[in-house]
């Protein structure tokens, strides 16, 4: 939440002071930023230049707060208002006028022209996508500042507020416009590969790595793989869908490949997959992949023992409620017991087999293929080959 000044006796007696100057501005924020000869761009026609180039410079001109929450993906932060200043000029919005509103955010703004000048000069000779929440007064502002400084400037229609609800559509709705290629599931035990299938087939192949989106691996230790790699973690469901729309939207996909996945279930971590998308996901054609449990424990040491993972597991053991009541104190000092003596294979062998493999229930009906996951590198052009085959 932005900072809000408890005493504004002082913002009171400037802008009384300031009524002539205040009388001479326009009533609304359009009239005086003259948006009639602002170039803009659509939401959908922004998406499809960011699907095919991912460094497109976008600029969110939101407070820092606002842009903390959510943004658009790859967007930087140039507030045009910080917080305190959009606060205060909301305050003489509602108690004021628009005019006194106005004067004080141009005041604002008026303020920031070196760094503008700054900015500008850092993005000479790109275009620059601009946007705030609605693609209102703010996005207007900053159109027209950077502008007046050289800078090759385009303005979002409907800003964040319009980015959110083609978010909604796609996740919520029969809305297919950026999956109408649909999905293609990964199923198998835990341990089998599938992360890192997905992992190494997303710099080639259209991936949507919903794990990632979450910052969290779905399971009583799903967390730890992402601490280990300092992963940013979604705070809302919000962050969520927008970190998975983001996965949908990262990369062209010109040969009209299917989405490769791996098979969830509804809940991941905090977070719901929603219902309709979920649907999709489980109604889609599917691969097992199975793979030996020697190389499941192996791969499990990897992602989750290193880089401290140790103590993150042993903790999580130790503190988790849900684990005693499910196997009771007995059982769980063993297994702690495991992990001080450093037998690591023998605990993950454990879990895997006798905890993870009898939770494990098979939602996903729809399997058209099973593959050995033995070599990475040839269970990949497996996957390929399916991938190509659906899109024929």
């Amino acid at each position: 939440m932005y900072i809000k000044r408890k005493d504004r006796s002082e913002l009171v007696k400037f802008i009384q002071s300031k009524e002539k100057e205040i009388n001479k501005f326009p009533d609304s924020f359009n009239e005086y930023f003259n948006e009639n000869n602002i170039e803009t761009i659509s939401i959908d026609k922004w998406i499809d230049l960011y699907q095919n180039n991912n460094n497109i410079i976008t600029i969110d001109l939101r407070s820092e707060s606002e842009y903390a929450e959510d943004k658009l993906p790859s967007s930087a932060n140039f507030p045009i208002l910080d917080d305190i200043e959009r606060d205060e000029v909301g305050f003489l919005y509602k108690q004021f006028s628009a005019k006194a509103a106005l004067f004080l955010a141009v005041r604002y703004a008026d303020r920031k022209e070196e760094q503008i000048k700054s900015f500008v000069d850092f993005y000479r000779d790109k275009i620059i996508y601009l946007y705030c929440w609605r693609g209102g007064g703010r996005s207007s502002a900053g159109y027209l500042y950077l502008e007046r400084f050289g800078a090759k400037v385009i303005k979002i229609e409907g800003g964040y507020k319009a980015y959110r609800n083609k978010v909604h559509n796609q996740l919520y709705t029969d809305d297919n416009t950026r999956l109408k290629n649909g999905l293609l599931i990964l199923t198998g035990l835990t341990g089998c590969g599938k992360t890192e299938i997905i992992e190494k087939m997303s710099n080639d192949l259209p991936v949507l790595d919903i794990e990632k989106a979450a910052g969290h691996a779905s399971s009583l230790f799903g967390h730890i793989r992402y601490d280990i790699k300092n992963a940013i973690i979604p705070k809302s469901q919000a962050n969520f869908e927008n970190n998975l729309f983001t996965e949908i939207i990262s990369k062209p996909n010109s040969q009209n490949y299917p989405f490769l996945s791996e098979g969830e279930s509804k809940r991941i971590s905090k977070f719901n997959i929603p219902g309709i998308f979920y649907d999709k996901m489980i109604l889609s054609p599917t691969i097992k992949i199975n793979s030996p449990i020697d190389k499941r424990v192996e791969r499990i040491k990897i992602e989750y023992f290193s880089k401290g993972g140790s103590e993150a597991v042993y903790n999580t053991v130790e503190n988790s409620a849900f684990f005693k009541k499910l196997l009771g104190s007995k059982k769980v000092s063993e297994l702690l017991e495991l992990l001080r003596s450093n037998r690591d294979d023998e605990f993950i062998e454990w879990i895997l087999t006798e905890y993870y493999d009898h939770r494990y229930a098979g939602k996903y009906k729809n399997i058209i293929a099973e593959i050995d996951n033995i070599n990475i590198l040839d269970t990949i052009e497996e996957i390929t080959s399916i991938m190509k085959n659906l899109t024929n």
